[in-house]
């Protein structure tokens, strides 16, 4: 897919990888405010990546699992290029995507530990404060009812 030479939407690529940075660079420093902002702002999207190819209930752990990493692996995107967050947000997301497909029919899925301690984790990641998350397209939540 060719980019686009529209200088408009380069200048809204630029400037939502800049904010990202901003919010990765807080949540490598342990932010969970702005681990909430991205998780907001892009859980449709990896979660639209995931179901493309995956049954819901596995598109559900892996979006769950591509916020974990993201969490645990802000402070390394650091030390890379940082014009780059959001191709790095997809390629977790797509390698998630990759890994669940090839392993369908090898294991039982959503009945093993990983997912249960992954989700279990993004919960705690997210609080249980009063904020609200979308779910699904026009459907929000608060993040407190996520618990299972």
């Amino acid at each position: 897919m060719a980019k686009s030479s529209n200088p408009a939407s380069r200048y809204a690529g630029d400037f939502r990888n800049d904010r990202l940075n901003v919010l990765v660079a807080r949540i490598a420093a342990g932010d969970r405010a702005a681990f909430r902002i991205v998780y907001a702002f892009l859980v449709m999207g990896v979660w639209r990546d995931a179901i493309r190819l995956l049954p819901p209930v596995d598109a559900r752990a892996v979006t769950r699992s591509t916020f974990v990493e993201i969490w645990h692996l802000a402070g390394h995107h650091l030390d890379q290029d940082r014009h780059q967050t959001y191709a790095w947000i997809l390629s977790i997301n797509a390698r998630h995507v990759e890994e669940r497909a090839r392993s369908v029919g090898v294991q039982p899925l959503h009945c093993d530990g990983y997912d249960n301690h992954t989700h279990r984790e993004l919960i705690a990641l997210l609080g249980t404060g009063k904020a609200t998350i979308r779910t699904a397209p026009a459907t929000f939540t608060r993040v407190v009812d996520l618990a299972p």
